[in-house]
This record gives structure tokens, C-alpha cells and sequence, in this order.
């Protein structure tokens, strides 16, 4: 692999950020913003627990999300917030992997009632004035917590509120390397696992150019639509995200330019 780290800026107006990084579909760690909010100072995971022990939540069964997609731990549970935050905090990194509290959306009638008491605590800037919405989402995982290699069909703002994270990222047009999937309508995946990654099964990842973006408490990471990436825990992390839909986003990634080329030379999905 050809890994590059990713840029950072310290805290761009709405026309820089346009301007470089917005309508280049770039990415870029965002210093200077999130580290401003109450939420850097306040929320960590007994905060949470504090505040929401008692909440039953529906949870993946695995966090490692290869096992999810790919493999045996397609299943949920549902545990209290309590209990939850307890698991993570004494998970064997080398053992079983704990369940998964993410994807949590403040704005939906199933937790507004919950989560009102801390939407003070953020204020993402608007650098993409022209969205059409946005959704807020909340993510608690353990240490060695992994997604699959994705894209999304809307841009995203994550921010490192507690702990730390990486992130790897690719281009849209690296799909063929990454060996996709076509999970639903709408999600697209890796079966690769880039940390330890099958290359007698997967000759061409080892072929694939890429970023690498270390999220600190208090960055921002922006992953424009449709590039793919993987996130992972380094430590016990916090994470909120803000997608955004704009009307220059095509709806699905089979409508994206890479994926009409794509078949247009034979490739097969």
C-alpha cells in the first residue's frame, strides 16, 4: 500500500474550505473547532454512563464490522448504556469483541428525548451552505474497534470528541483494488481487512494509494461522498459525525462517474 497522511487546517473560513478542499472533494483533518465545544471537556464514558445508564440500547453484536458484513456476527442485542460503557472499558483487546453502541442518531424521535440535554454541547460549522440537510450521529467504541473499508453517498464531518482514531481513506475510482461488494441499494463494502489483509485472495490491495488520517480529540475529519474508508479505535473513543446532503451528490454509487466507467470497460461488480 501507498499510504500518504492527510493534510490538516487550522480552523478555515467557509470560502477556504470551499474553496480547497469542499468542491475538490478533498480531504482534510480540521484542527481548531471541535476542541472549542463543551463536548471536548464534558463528554466522556461515564459521562454517558451518568447520564443514560439506565437506557436500553439495540446494539451490533460485534464491533469489529468485517465479522458483521462478512462473517458470523450479524445478530444484536440490546443492553443498558451502563452496562455497555462497563464492557468497553474492560474488553480484552486480544479477546472477544465486545458489542457496538454506533450510528446513534440524536435528531430521531426514538432518542431526541435523550440526547436534547447535550445538543448544546456542538456546533459543527456550515462550510457546505448549499446542503439540502444533515443528520447527526453518535459513535462509543473500544480500543481495536474497526469498520469496514465504505463509502457514503453524503459528506462527512467526524469529530474526535474523545480518545483516538484512524482513519484510512481512497479514492473513489480505487474500487478495483479494494475487491467491492454490493451489500444493499445503498452500501457498498471491502471484505479486505487492511490490517491484516488476505493478499494471496487480494493481490491488488497491496497495489492501492491512499491517506491516513490520526484524529486527536478535537479534530475533524472531512470525508467527502463516496471515498471509501475504514475507521479504528486506538483508544476507548467518542466520535460524532454530521452527514450532509447536498444536491451535487449523485444518490447511489452505482450513478457515480467511477462506477459508469467502470462497467462501461467490463468490470464486474
Amino acid at each position: 500500500m501507498n499510504i500518504q497522511p492527510i493534510q490538516r487546517i487550522e480552523n478555515p473560513s467557509v470560502l477556504e474550505f470551499q474553496t480547497k478542499f469542499g468542491l475538490q472533494s478533498k480531504p482534510v483533518i480540521i484542527s481548531g473547532v471541535a476542541n472549542e465545544w463543551s463536548a471536548s471537556s464534558l463528554w466522556q464514558p461515564e459521562m454517558f454512563k451518568d447520564m443514560f445508564g439506565d437506557v436500553a440500547a439495540p446494539l451490533r453484536a460485534s464491533d469489529n464490522e468485517i465479522d458483521v458484513f462478512f462473517g458470523q456476527s450479524k445478530e444484536s442485542k440490546v443492553i443498558s448504556i451502563a452496562e455497555y460503557i462497563d464492557s468497553i472499558n474492560s474488553t480484552d483487546i486480544n479477546g472477544q469483541r465486545p458489542a457496538y453502541l454506533g450510528n446513534i442518531p440524536l435528531n430521531s424521535p426514538l432518542t431526541q428525548q435523550y440526547f436534547d440535554k447535550i445538543k448544546s454541547h456542538f456546533s459543527f460549522p456550515n462550510y457546505l451552505p448549499e446542503n439540502s440537510g444533515n443528520e447527526i450521529r453518535l459513535w462509543i467504541g473500544a480500543t481495536n474497534q474497526k469498520s469496514t473499508i465504505h463509502n457514503d453517498n453524503y459528506h462527512n464531518f467526524n469529530a474526535q470528541i474523545f480518545g483516538k482514531k484512524t482513519f484510512l481513506l481512497f479514492p473513489p475510482e480505487e474500487y478495483e483494488k479494494l475487491s467491492i461488494v454490493k451489500i444493499d441499494d445503498e452500501l457498498w463494502s471491502s471484505p479486505i481487512d487492511p490490517q491484516k489483509p488476505d493478499l494471496d485472495k487480494f493481490p491488488s490491495f497491496k497495489e492501492i494509494s491512499g491517506l491516513e488520517a490520526e484524529l486527536q480529540a478535537g479534530d475533524i475529519l472531512f470525508i467527502p461522498a463516496f471515498w471509501w474508508h475504514q475507521a479504528r479505535t486506538i483508544t476507548t473513543a467518542i466520535n460524532l459525525n454530521m452527514w450532509v446532503f447536498t444536491e451535487n451528490i449523485c444518490k447511489t454509487w452505482q450513478e457515480h462517474p467511477a462506477f459508469s466507467k467502470a462497467v462501461s470497460t467490463g468490470y464486474k461488480f
